[in-house]
Order: C-alpha cells, then sequence, then structure tokens
C-alpha cells in the first residue's frame, strides 16, 4: 500500500479566500461562521443542488465528492484515520493515534508515522453538519455550542435560540455573533450563505413563527 495523492490543506485555504474575494478570510476574525455556513461551502455545487455550478472552496468537486469523501472535513483527518487502522492491524511501529485528528504526518509508503504537527488550530477536525453557533461576548469570541437532536434546522433553532435566551437571562455576558458580523453578510457568487435555518413554526400548540428572526 502506498500514498496515491499528497493534499496541501493549505490550498483549502487559498481557495476558501479566493471564492470569497477575501485575502484575509480566517486570518482577521472579522466574520462570524456557524457549521451551517462552512456546511454551504463544503459542497460540491455552490449554490446547493445547482448541478453544473463549481464546488464549494471547502469541497472535493462533483464527480469526486461523497458522503466519505466530503474534501477539507475528511482531509484534516485521513492521515488518523489511516495511522488508527494500521495500529489496528499491528503494523510493526505504528502506535495508535494521539489527542486530536489532525496534523498526522505518514511515511508516503504507510510504514511509520512521522512527529504530530504541534499548534494545529483545527487539531479536532472540521463539522460542517449544521447545528452549531459561535459564542460571543460582545464582538470576542469565546467558544460555541453544538446541538444533534431531531434534524439540523431544529439542531439550529436550539443551538441559535438557547444562545440568545441564555445572553438574555444573563444580561448580555454571553451572546450570538453581532448581526453585522455574522456569515449571512457575505454573497460569494451572489447568494447568501446560511447563518442558522430555523423552522418556520416549530412550538407545538403556539402560532409562533419565524421565531429566530431579529435575533
Amino acid at each position: 500500500m502506498s500514498v496515491v495523492r499528497s493534499i496541501p490543506l493549505s490550498g483549502y485555504v487559498d481557495a476558501f479566500r479566493t471564492f470569497l474575494n477575501d485575502p484575509s478570510a480566517l486570518a482577521d476574525g472579522r466574520i462570524a461562521y456557524t457549521d451551517r455556513a462552512y456546511g454551504n461551502l463544503a459542497r460540491p455545487f455552490y449554490p446547493d443542488g445547482i448541478n453544473g455550478e463549481s464546488q464549494g472552496p471547502l469541497s472535493k468537486p462533483a464527480g469526486e465528492w461523497s458522503p466519505f469523501s466530503t474534501g477539507m472535513q475528511l482531509d484534516l483527518a485521513m492521515n488518523a484515520i489511516l495511522q488508527h487502522v494500521l495500529f489496528v492491524a499491528g503494523v510493526p511501529g505504528i502506535p495508535d493515534v494521539a489527542a486530536g485528528c489532525a496534523g498526522v504526518q505518514l511515511a508516503t509508503d504507510l510504514s511509520s508515522v512521522g512527529q504530530t504537527i504541534t499548534g494545529v488550530r483545527l487539531a479536532n477536525g472540521l463539522q460542517i453538519f449544521p447545528g452549531s453557533v459561535p459564542v460571543y461576548r460582545g464582538s470576542t469570541l469565546i467558544g460555541g455550542i453544538g446541538v444533534s437532536g431531531d434534524g439540523i434546522d431544529q439542531d439550529d433553532m436550539i443551538a441559535f435560540m438557547g444562545l440568545h435566551n441564555a445572553g438574555q437571562t444573563l444580561e448580555g455576558a454571553i451572546n450570538n455573533a453581532p448581526a453585522e458580523m455574522r456569515a449571512d453578510n457575505l454573497l460569494p457568487k451572489g447568494v447568501r450563505l446560511r447563518y442558522v435555518q430555523c423552522p418556520q413554526a416549530p412550538f407545538i400548540d403556539s402560532t409562533d413563527d419565524n421565531v429566530c428572526g431579529g435575533k
């Protein structure tokens, strides 16, 4: 077994910046991204579902993309996956994967594991499945929250509305990103990115609708 192709992860960053026409994208903290927004950019067509369009900058192109090879999401963790498989298979000299799934270097013939790269900012990988929002204090990013429930729109709503309601209870100590910083202000290829997508009328025995609007 040998490596067929080497994929420099920096290429995804370059593609991301070119796609958004922003040479400082991902470097200056001006934009707040959710998994919904990253997911929009990690599809084999952009806009999603419009056949014949080029892929998003975090995706493999159509024909190469599959649910098991989405793009940057898998490429970040591929070496760690291979390392664990080789370890389980009992290949001499291959230890099991340490904490984190990114930054692993493998020899081109998969015979040895190089020093794990330290200081990787995506050491635990990248999720492109909706259901998360970043947590802000004012305009400062301080964390994030992710939810997995009964569908991705519900996940988006619970994460977004939960953080909004917590911010009100805590008198603004935490909150969603300021509206002017959110990724849905971006219009790559003239199509607005999504920040979250909430169900239109989500509550049983209630006529409330568009519950995420204006928050």
